[in-house]
C-alpha cells in the first residue's frame, strides 16, 4: 500500500487477490501496513470506490526444523483481533482464504516478503494486518 495524497491510499493487491475482487466485488488481503486512516481508497489498475476494513492482526514467523538432517521451514502463523489479542489461534486464515484468490493458505503465504520474516527461534514475529476490501455501487 501506498499514499498517493493525503487522503487517498492506493493500494496495490496481487494479481489473484486482484482478480478475485474483479469477479466477486470483495476480497481479503495480508498485508504489513497499519490500519491507515484515508478517507478514500483506489487499487491500482482497478477503477471503483472501495471500502478497506481492518478484520484481524496475523503475526508470522519462520519455524525451521532439522529432522533427520533435512532442513524444513515453515511459516508458524498466530491469528487475533484487537478485542482479544491473548486469546490468539494458532491460525484460522483457512476460514479467509476461500476469499483472498488463492486456493491455499500456503499459497497465499508466499506471496508475503519471505525475507522480511524472522525466525520464530529468535523470538520475533512480523506483524501483517488483514483486511476485506469490497467495492461499494
Amino acid at each position: 500500500m501506498a499514499a498517493a495524497n493525503l487522503d487517498t491510499l492506493e493500494i496495490e493487491v496481487d494479481p489473484n487477490a486482484l482478480n478475485h475482487l474483479k469477479k466477486n466485488h470483495y476480497v481479503f488481503i495480508l498485508t504489513d501496513v497499519q490500519n491507515p486512516q484515508y478517507t478514500y481508497y483506489r487499487i491500482k489498475g482497478y477503477k471503483a470506490t472501495l471500502k478497506v476494513s481492518f478484520e484481524e492482526f496475523v503475526e508470522i514467523c519462520k519455524d525451521s526444523r532439522n529432522e533427520t538432517n533435512v532442513l524444513q521451514v515453515g511459516l508458524a502463523v498466530r491469528v487475533f483481533n484487537v478485542a482479544s489479542p491473548s486469546n490468539a489461534l494458532p491460525s484460522n486464515l483457512e476460514f479467509y482464504v476461500a476469499h483472498s484468490g488463492y486456493s491455499s493458505v500456503d499459497e497465499w503465504l508466499k506471496t508475503l516478503k519471505e525475507d522480511e520474516i524472522p525466525e520464530c527461534a529468535e523470538g520475533h514475529r512480523k506483524m501483517f494486518y488483514l483486511y476485506h476490501i469490497q467495492t461499494i455501487t
